[in-house]
């Protein structure tokens, strides 16, 4: 009889021990928890894949629907991947979310440039530089208004581009093609300079400052010009072609 109750005490025991292990073993293990918005989000900004950025952004948009951030990041992996429409919507839900991001209007202005609804592209343009005035955002505007024959207002633009970036010779080319085309040429001439100081090897600047002196027939100087051209380039077929004609008005 004492043997057995040494047995069932014995028993009892070890399933107390038992017990108290799976009890202590429960309270150091935590279920997982579920990635949150800004984990997804952080995600997302991480890597450099436009697809696995949208899969990121869309879950923290799912997690937290009124996600502005989120919405802005996957409609510019949208843009990577031209789907241009998608951007849109996103925008388009951002927008009622919060109106004043103004990075915002310029992912959207890039998605209607690319679908062609142009006006629309321009209004998301001018929204941007309300909130935010900026030297990338006047220039995306610029370009446009050039593409579109716009030149006054191109020129306006690239003016306040070049209000922050002096160093580029691509803007001042731009806004001397618009003078150009405004047949404005003294200003054309001097932003053609103007570039030239900063890319003095490029050729083809050469040869568009003396397509301006050929219309003021100022021979001497697209002569002048036109050889310092060939010498960077010698086989630049236009200046091939028409340096001939301007040395037999120099005779």
């Amino acid at each position: 009889m004492k043997k057995i109750s040494l047995l069932l005490f014995g028993i009892l025991l070890l399933m107390s021990c038992s017990s108290q292990l799976a009890v202590q073993s429960g309270s150091t293990e935590q279920p997982a928890k579920p990635a949150s918005p800004a984990n997804w989000y952080s995600q997302g900004k991480s890597t450099g894949d436009p697809v696995r950025k949208i899969d990121n952004f869309s879950k923290a948009i799912a997690a937290k629907p009124d996600y502005a951030l989120a919405y802005l990041e996957r409609a510019r992996a949208y843009l990577k991947i031209s789907n241009y429409q998608k951007a849109i919507a996103d925008i388009d839900t951002l927008l009622k979310i919060n109106p004043d991001i103004a990075d915002a209007y310029v992912v959207r202005a890039k998605a209607y440039e690319a679908t062609r609804y142009l006006n629309d592209a321009l209004k998301d343009y001018s929204k941007s530089t309300e909130l935010n005035p900026n030297p990338q955002t006047y220039l995306e505007r610029a370009n446009l208004y050039k593409q579109r024959k716009r030149y006054s207002k191109a020129i306006m633009d690239y003016t306040e581009v070049l209000k922050e970036v002096t160093g580029n010779a691509d803007v001042y080319v731009a806004r001397g093609v618009c003078y150009q085309e405004l047949n404005q040429l003294d200003a054309a001439i001097s932003d053609y300079k103007k570039a030239i100081e900063l890319q003095p090897n490029n050729a083809d600047l050469y040869y568009n400052l003396g397509s301006i002196y050929w219309v003021q027939q100022r021979w001497q100087d697209v002569a002048d010009v036109w050889e310092k051209c060939l010498e960077l380039d010698p086989n630049h077929s236009r200046v091939k072609q028409y340096l001939p004609t301007v040395k037999k008005k120099l005779r």
